[in-house]
């Protein structure tokens, strides 16, 4: 790890002054004020070791909302590279733990990864990215590389699919 180049007597009135800033670009592209805390402080630290490589400190407040965006980017593509294995971990816990209710339980989640697999994988992405990850629309539109258009065009198709392939659950 470089060695930290930043003045403590300055760099911590900078992180004072921003950090409210540089909090709420994160939050309004991951929602998650953990997530967000966690970019937050990869940033400051960020900032901290690469502090001298900026030519004009008064853009410091744009590099930091910068790299807050690219590393909360960061954040969400890798969420989007996530296995559909993990599926299961996003169910909460059932509070009837008799053999029949997790039997069924268990089931259902079979089903709805048997429906899942069977989308197109582009479809399939979007559903994910926008229930399991929560991301807004045009989130998940940035994410994928497509028009916000195509996004609520295969939502609107994989929540069909499910639907129908799942109606003998309701």
């Amino acid at each position: 790890m470089p060695a930290p180049v930043a003045d403590p007597a300055t760099f911590a009135p900078m992180v004072r002054r921003h950090t409210r800033l540089v909090h709420a670009a994160a939050m309004s592209i991951l929602h998650s004020p953990a997530d967000a805390d966690d970019v937050v402080q990869e940033t400051f630290l960020a900032a901290w070791t690469h502090l001298d490589t900026i030519d004009d400190p008064t853009a410091i407040c744009g590099w930091l909302v910068t790299t807050a965006r690219r590393r909360a980017y960061d954040r969400v593509r890798r969420a989007a590279r996530r296995p559909l294995d993990e599926l299961d971990e996003s169910v909460p816990a059932p509070d009837d733990t008799t053999p029949t209710h997790v039997c069924e339980r268990s089931s259902l989640v079979h089903a709805v990864r048997a429906v899942l697999a069977s989308m197109p994988a582009l479809q399939r992405r979007c559903w994910e990215l926008r229930h399991l990850d929560g991301l807004a629309y045009g989130e998940v539109a940035a994410v994928l590389g497509r028009p916000v258009s195509t996004v609520r065009g295969m939502l609107a198709r994989a929540r069909r699919t499910l639907e129908q392939e799942l109606a003998g659950w309701r």
